[in-house]
């Protein structure tokens, strides 16, 4: 009867101490849900919704930010204290330097994210003069060791789960990349690998980028772009088996190789597993909104 009465309160106990059980699926096995936020348009990239210390706010995803972002009237009004200084590069070579708040907790739609590091920066002049008011920037640094699908013409966000990401990539494409980790190890960003008969130009995988594709003159010729053309030009290239960049193409000096900005990115949907390295490609099922990834007009001759 003792080892009864000692064996049923140590289940109560396991009980109490576990937490609310895990949902279980129709078949019986546990539910395993991937996490979606809501993406929406915002001039031709995408934007979500945040709540910061009760403060509701607008950040502008940016798969290339390195660092997420946040205005000073939001950090004052949130309580993220700035102090020291990150020191960065735009892809144009760029000197940016700004005060850092640390631990900058905030939420999308319910799920509590977290920026171990944010820059104290007003980002609305960086995206354009005329870009509607914004309260900052989320990048890639928040999901640091998690699997993610961006579906922009979708309006997704997606946090997988093993079991949700085998089932995302049955049928995808898998490409090689590279994770960049600047600004003393704090930033993350993605970089392509794609082949040219010269060897492997890297191009960075950048949501932020509304409205062109970028080659870095240096690498234009060998992807079949003039290096010495007056400005923008049609053209295309090969990222991956049956994956091809084209369409309007700028060819500016960068210190990076390239970009791939949302005329490339908004008809994919793009998985990064940024714990192990990978990146997987699959044609989104969604038709963008009018204007996401629309190349700037050209000027008149």
């Amino acid at each position: 009867m003792l080892r009864k009465l000692v064996r049923t309160a140590l289940v109560v106990a396991l009980l109490q101490t576990a937490g609310p059980a895990p949902a279980s699926a129709a078949d019986g096995t546990v539910a395993d849900r991937p996490t979606v936020m809501r993406l929406e348009p915002y001039r031709k990239g995408v934007a979500l919704r945040v709540v910061a210390n009760g403060r509701p706010g607008l950040f502008t995803f940016d798969t290339a930010g390195g660092i997420t972002a946040v205005s000073p009237d939001f950090a004052k009004a949130v309580g993220c204290r700035p102090w020291g200084q990150l020191v960065g590069h735009q892809m144009t070579g760029n000197k940016l330097a700004t005060p850092r708040c640390d631990d900058f907790a905030f939420g999308v739609g319910g799920v509590a994210l977290k920026a171990p590091v944010a820059a104290v920066l007003d980002v609305a002049p960086l995206i354009a003069k005329d870009a509607p008011p914004i309260d900052g920037l989320m990048a890639l640094d928040v999901f640091a060791g998690q699997t993610i699908t961006v579906d922009a013409a979708a309006g997704e966000l997606t946090i997988e789960t093993p079991t949700s990401l085998a089932r995302r990539i049955q049928g995808a494409t898998e490409l090689p990349v590279r994770i960049a980790r600047e600004v003393g190890g704090v930033a993350l960003t993605v970089f392509v690998e794609v082949p040219t008969p010269n060897g492997i130009a890297r191009l960075e995988i950048d949501s932020g980028n509304g409205g062109t594709i970028l080659v870095s003159k240096p690498y234009a010729a060998s992807l079949g772009l003039d290096p010495d053309a007056d400005g923008p030009q049609q053209g295309a290239f090969e990222i991956g088996a049956g994956i091809r960049a084209q369409g309007l193409i700028f060819t500016p000096d960068l210190i990076i190789d390239g970009n791939l900005g949302m005329p490339f990115l908004k008809d994919w949907a793009l998985t990064l597993d940024l714990k192990e390295g990978r990146m997987w490609l699959k044609r989104s099922r969604a038709t963008p909104p009018k204007g996401m990834g629309e190349p700037p007009p050209l000027p008149n001759k």
